[in-house]
């Protein structure tokens, strides 16, 4: 059992705003691997106190009210927070036991090291995801990179830390899709669920043209519980300074005094990524729904 804190930009359930945030947490709550021990929110996808309202809501809905949610930073290097606080406070009781995965800007765990010096010396393993290694073009869009330069100070240091960590890049992203045939996947579930799934998929057709979104927040998740079996370690030198993180633009190196950094390139069987997804997904909504749960987690909502 790998005990997680997640450290996110949530926002499922508001109009118009990404949702894998939310399937990676509903997935970590249904994964039998994962013991959850807490979630901390920052700005990203939405201001901070969106972000931690929708997390709340959206943990009260699958039954995991009791998880403790912490508020962090609401903008770039953001003094110390409650999140930072927990993160390294917890790392300190669980030391190398615990692992973080971080899916939004990274000032958190940067705020964390500078309230603990051995912050990344306590922690198991850092998982997250972000940055280019080329630019992005979606549809008709070029898409900027929104999580390590939303923070690129903190980003640098975490990608610098002398702990494991792995880096789930945007290009890596791109080969896990959710389109309409995933979508027909989710018939059985509660019918609040599926209109926000099927509400993103029209917002993020008609901004980029694509028929469909990707799962970058599921990658690093997944990675956690099944690291050995889906994803090659591959273990590079990442090179970038702060200002190179300023467009989340990763560059490699072999510099000798350089962390490495564990910078998959695929994910080996597609076929079992997405069913283990959905088996996750299926045990916390069928244990939500037994509970008589609508997972009505929507603010508003386009019309049916």
């Amino acid at each position: 059992m790998k005990r997680v804190i997640f450290d996110c930009d949530n926002t499922m359930g508001l109009p118009f705003k990404e949702i894998d945030d939310g399937l990676a947490l509903m997935y970590l709550l249904g994964c039998p691997d994962i013991e959850l021990v807490g979630v901390t929110t920052t700005f990203g996808n939405g201001a901070v106190d969106d972000v931690y309202a929708q997390t709340v809501k959206l943990l009260h809905a699958l039954g995991a009210g009791h998880i403790p949610v912490f508020r962090g930073e609401a903008k770039r290097g953001d003094g110390p927070t409650d999140a930072a606080r927990f993160l390294a406070e917890t790392a300190v009781a669980h030391p190398h036991e615990l692992a973080i995965l971080a899916v939004g800007p990274l000032g958190n765990l940067y705020s964390a090291a500078k309230l603990d010096p051995n912050f990344f010396l306590n922690v198991q393993e850092i998982a997250c995801m972000g940055g280019y290694l080329a630019p992005l073009r979606i549809g008709w869009r070029n898409l900027g990179e929104l999580n390590l330069s939303a923070n690129p100070e903190a980003s640098f240091a975490i990608l610098n830390a002398p702990c494991p960590v792995t880096l789930m890049s945007a290009q890596i992203c791109l080969q896990a899709p959710f389109g309409w045939q995933a979508w027909l996947r989710t018939k059985k579930w509660p019918k609040a669920l599926r209109r926000i799934i099927r509400n993103w998929l029209l917002t993020f057709s008609t901004h980029s043209g694509a028929k469909e979104f990707y799962l970058w927040d599921l990658l690093p998740a997944v990675y956690l519980s099944l690291a050995d079996k889906l994803f090659a370690p591959n273990l590079v030198g990442i090179t970038s300074t702060v200002q190179d993180l300023e467009t989340g633009s990763l560059q490699l190196g072999q510099h000798p005094s350089q962390a490495k950094v564990n910078l998959p390139t695929s994910i080996t069987n597609l076929d079992v990524f997405y069913d283990t997804l959905f088996a996750s997904w299926n045990r916390v909504i069928q244990a939500a729904v037994d509970r008589g749960s609508p997972l009505s987690i929507a603010e508003t909502s386009l019309k049916s």
